[in-house]
């Protein structure tokens, strides 16, 4: 028994010993917490923890880090330090531990004067296995004292990319960690994350010192979302976004869902739109105060009558919020990053069922980032983030207007270079048809809520196309209409597709499939008779 009176893992009943093979040891403790199977890379994560050698865990979000390094803090009577940035992070799992009667206790600047003390207390007495921290929290002497009194075992980063200068998430306040595990007598680091590059896994296992650590870099792969990117561009733009997103989660199914937007002032209109639709949507950003934040959450993560379908937030919500039945997570705005978004569009379908990650970029956005990248160019100070930003700007911009599968692009941009994946649903919209939503470029739009409400009937103007090319472009709707053999035409393809057609008058498969909007679906179905229809007409042909 431990010291709460509580059986510890990894004993048994009449005080038998626990096995002594490490992978054993693993098994027993895997179902003592209750689980059946492991996931890729746990196994090896926590029998490599178990026997003290340090390890670099990269697993996409949802994969199940988290086990990885509580089930050998609970298994043992030494101390646990878990860091991490993220303050809904630390209390969902904390939450979740001790209502299961695991021993585990969580130090955060949220936490009033007596809750702080009482969890010190239970570190310094030994009765908490696993303490939750901030790194900023190592300044703290309170805290210090705390630790200091207990053999620490493990300490367990996550949100690892965190400490790499040149991670998407860059924290000062974790450049110091290095020099922490040093004072602490260096126990055993696990360091975890969802979203390091090659480079930055790396960069990681120098800054800690890692010798020969065990390194679980597990597929990035989520194969039940399907991602779709939708590029708006010109004269109501912003509204048609609007509407697309509207539609979407009128639709139950695409419910409970997160709407990323890139302003607060953005997250408070896009939230009310909604509500002016009838869902029960709420705005969550860093501007509320922390009450409000915790109630948003509290009412998004429960199922009771007061419960939020959508959550619109800034990108202060969502990171390390353990909700698992999210259908679908919404970007209103362009991330800043591939990893940035990743991680957020990750936070869709954690429970394996199918769910949608779908990017409503607008063109503008993009000068946004290249503002923001601009206004670091003449700090020194920030010489190493202004590489690092533009780099980033790039990434995202060839992800959002590339033409190849969008799974197979994230993919690469993390290093897992498959050629095939095996999605459990549809993939995205370059390889499926997006038959799913309305055409965005003629989808007809509300008057915004805050100007009186009421419905309009109001559509995006035809692509502008030159006259040499008007007589294609009619030829290629007429085709389409038939081809949609009774369906919604922009099944089949959308008018911007349509124009780019039109305007490049691609001369083979290659060149058609270099179009936005064509994927390998549509060259398989329609290739041949795009194509007849573009030799039709005279005009200048494509490379």
């Amino acid at each position: 028994m431990d010291q709460t009176g509580q059986m510890s893992l990894g004993s048994s009943p009449g005080g038998a010993a626990a096995p002594a093979d490490p992978g054993e040891r693993a098994d027993a403790l895997l179902a003592e917490l209750g689980y059946a199977d492991w996931r890729p890379g746990q196994r090896e994560a926590v029998i490599a923890a178990l026997e003290g050698r340090d390890s670099l865990i990269v697993m996409p979000t949802g994969g199940g880090k988290s086990l990885c390094y509580q089930l050998p803090g609970l298994a043992s009577e030494d101390l646990t330090i878990v860091v991490s940035p993220l303050i809904a992070l630390m209390r969902d799992q904390w939450l979740r531990l001790t209502q299961a009667g695991h021993p585990v206790a969580m130090v955060s600047s949220a936490m009033d004067e007596g809750e702080t003390w009482e969890a010190l207390e239970s570190v310094r007495s030994g009765r908490a296995k696993i303490v939750y921290c901030a790194p900023e929290r190592f300044a703290s002497r309170a805290f210090l004292d705390a630790i200091g009194h207990r053999k620490i075992d493990l300490l367990a980063v996550d949100e690892a990319h965190c400490v790499s200068e040149w991670g998407h998430d860059f924290r000062p306040d974790y450049l110091r960690l290095p020099q922490i595990a040093e004072r602490l007598g260096r126990p055993t680091v696990m360091a975890c994350t969802a979203t390091a590059t090659v480079p930055v896994a790396v960069e990681i296992a120098q800054r800690f010192g890692m010798r020969e650590p065990l390194r679980v870099r597990a597929g990035f792969d989520r194969p039940n979302i399907s991602f779709d990117v939708i590029a708006l561009e010109g004269k109501g733009s912003k509204a048609r976004r609007q509407a697309l997103l509207e539609t979407g989660l009128a639709d139950p199914a695409n419910r409970p869902a997160i709407v990323y937007c890139g302003t607060r002032k953005d997250t408070d209109e896009v939230a009310g739109e909604l509500r002016a639709t009838g869902l029960r949507a709420l705005a969550y950003h860093a501007g509320m105060e922390s009450n409000e934040r915790s109630l948003v959450q509290r009412r998004f993560m429960s199922g009771g009558e007061d419960a939020v379908d959508v959550v619109v937030a800034t990108n202060a919500f969502g990171m390390g919020v353990d909700k698992a039945d999210v259908r679908s997570v919404w970007h209103m705005a362009i991330p800043t990053s591939v990893e940035a978004y990743y991680q957020e569009a990750g936070r869709a379908g954690r429970d394996g069922l199918p769910s949608r990650a779908v990017m409503l970029a607008m063109k503008a956005d993009l000068g946004r980032l290249v503002r923001f990248n601009e206004q670091r160019a003449g700090d020194p100070d920030l010489a190493i983030a202004h590489e690092r930003g533009w780099r980033a700007y790039h990434a995202i911009k060839d992800f959002i207007y590339g033409t190849r599968c969008r799974r197979v692009a994230l993919l690469a941009h993390f290093g897992d270079r498959r050629a095939e994946t095996a999605p459990t649903g549809r993939c995205c919209d370059i390889c499926d048809m997006l038959d799913w939503l309305p055409d965005p470029d003629t989808i007809a739009v509300r008057k915004p809520a805050r100007s009186g409400g009421g419905s309009g009937g109001s559509t995006a103007p035809a692509p502008d196309l030159s006259p040499d090319d008007e007589p294609l472009f009619e030829a290629l709707k007429k085709w389409r209409l038939r081809a949609a053999e009774g369906k919604p035409a922009y099944t089949v393809a959308n008018n911007k597709t349509l124009a780019s057609i039109a305007a490049r008058r691609p001369a083979g498969r290659p060149a058609l499939i270099e179009i936005s909007g064509v994927g390998p679906s549509f060259v398989n179905k329609y290739a041949d008779d795009v194509l007849a229809l573009v030799a039709e007409h005279e005009g200048p042909l494509a490379a």
